[in-house]
């Protein structure tokens, strides 16, 4: 197995940050900047389905769907920690990131008060494929080892 190159390196943390912010910030054309065409998306852990091959804007719609992340309601923090980096060939590298993701669910538009509070830790597992010599991310799956507080409540309309 080769080493990643310094570049390489930087490039995918690059990636991987810029994955995690997109998401809290709701910022979704930083997230589409980032994607491959074609992704391996996997959210079953958080009640979404398994889709091997997902067009990147069908990504970003259900990412920002009012029934997911993009619920005004609901806000978010992907904290990222360490990785196990796999290279693969000079165009594919596999990482596996710690992450621990925090969740909150308020219960009206002006954020005041919190409905729920749902945080997850676990391990995020990205593809990052390099096209036309540029990085990219090509596919997403979480694994949650556990959770606390009202987790299965976040996606979900108020109580």
């Amino acid at each position: 197995m080769e080493n990643i190159q310094l570049q390489d390196y930087i490039a995918i943390t690059q990636i991987a940050f810029e994955w995690a912010d997109s998401h809290d910030k709701k910022d979704w054309d930083r997230l589409r900047n980032i994607l491959a065409p074609n992704l391996l998306i996997d959210y079953s852990i958080v009640g979404q389905q398994c889709f091997p091959h997902m067009k990147s804007e069908e990504f970003v719609s259900m990412i920002s769907s009012p029934n997911f992340v993009g619920d005004p309601l609901v806000r978010t923090q992907h904290l990222i920690g360490s990785a196990n980096y796999e290279w693969v060939s000079d165009t594919e590298i596999v990482a596996v990131h710690q992450i621990r993701a925090a969740h909150q669910r308020y219960a009206n538009l002006d954020t005041t008060t919190v409905a729920y509070r749902g945080h997850g830790y676990g391990s995020v597992k990205h593809w990052y494929k390099k096209l036309n010599g540029v990085w990219k991310l090509a596919g997403v799956r979480p694994e949650m080892y556990w959770s606390e507080h009202d987790f299965d409540k976040i996606f979900s309309a108020p109580a």
